[in-house]
């Protein structure tokens, strides 16, 4: 291996790929995601009707705060896991520490911009009146 990033024109010690941290989180949130994707599975699917029953149903589980915060979680732990997947793979090319500092801060800011959508969009979703 030493070999290999060296014939790169890298330092055999060079840190590449997630560090230790962000991996736990990652295998943490694959753990939730395949939760949240079997009560999604079942809710939408299994328990769900047609698509008009299916929106009326979100919408008046929106509306249960113990529902709200489980689907607030999906959305942040969802795009967390998905994002920070996507900067495993990037940083497993072996991009210059600079291109690390940029993707991570491209990435967070990505983050931040989805995650302030996807909870106004809730927010806005729990408060829609059913026709």
């Amino acid at each position: 291996m030493a070999d290999m990033d060296a014939s790169r024109g890298k330092s055999p010690g060079n840190k590449r790929g997630l560090g230790s941290i962000q991996w736990l989180f990652q295998a943490i949130t694959g753990a939730f995601v395949v939760a949240f994707l079997g009560v999604h599975l079942y809710v939408a699917h299994i328990n769900g009707g047609s698509p008009i029953e299916l929106f009326d149903t979100v919408v008046a589980n929106l509306r249960n705060p113990w529902w709200l915060a489980f689907f607030l979680a999906f959305v942040w732990i969802v795009t967390y896991h998905g994002l920070n997947g996507v900067k495993g793979i990037i940083y497993e090319t072996g991009i210059s520490a600079r291109g690390r500092k940029i993707v991570a801060y491209v990435l967070t800011a990505v983050f931040i911009i989805s995650i302030i959508y996807g909870t106004a969009l809730s927010l806005i979703v729990a408060s829609m009146a059913i026709p």
